[in-house]
């Protein structure tokens, strides 16, 4: 497979759209929590194909995209998941990005749906998210590609296709030239002269 090129599955642009041919009986909203219920729990991981795509779109394809690029909820990602899940699964039309996200949101986190916590965990849980919001806000956004280069650089990790270069100079190496120096075209041999 050509590692610049995108998979079969990737080729057609993403779409979204808000018109589902429903099987008979079952109404809109039934569907949907149906079919995000069964993208939630498709398993990204461990489709190889779906990581070489992502990587692709990430910027590097060289390299598999890694579990955590996979389960990040940025809009790339989630594009990617609703496009390849669409394609996957023959669905007659893409999965609505935007209703899909929206679903995301008012689902129960694992936390909400294990039940009442008590007033001492709740507390530490609000401190810990006071403790860390000026770190969220102060981040600018960039793209997840640069994201990902950046956070590569600061862990000193090495950035796939970048070729390492040494800080050392080979001194006492160098060989002489074994061809005479070439001349200028306004030089002259010895005993030559220009005649007017």
């Amino acid at each position: 497979m050509n590692p610049t090129r995108t998979p079969a599955l990737w080729e057609a642009s993403i779409q979204s759209s808000d018109e589902a041919i429903l099987p008979p009986g079952v109404e809109q909203e039934t569907w949907d929590a149906e079919l995000f219920e069964r993208l939630s729990s498709y398993p990204f991981e461990d489709d190889h194909e779906f990581a070489h795509g992502l990587s692709i779109i990430l910027g590097h394809p060289e390299m598999p995209a890694s579990k955590a690029e996979i389960d990040r909820d940025d809009n790339v990602t989630l594009q990617a998941k609703c496009f390849y899940f669409s394609r996957k699964e023959k669905l007659p039309t893409p999965v609505n990005i935007g209703n899909y996200q929206l679903w995301l949101q008012a689902r129960p986190t694992a936390a909400e749906a294990a039940g009442p916590i008590n007033q001492q965990q709740l507390n530490s849980v609000v401190s810990e998210d006071r403790a860390n919001a000026p770190l969220k806000q102060a981040e600018p956004a960039y793209p997840s590609s640069f994201a990902h280069i950046v956070e590569l650089i600061t862990t000193g990790k090495p950035i796939p296709g970048i070729q390492q270069i040494p800080d050392t100079i080979l001194a006492g190496q160098d060989t002489p030239s074994a061809r005479s120096r070439r001349r200028k075209p306004w030089e002259l041999e010895s005993g030559e002269h220009i005649g007017r």
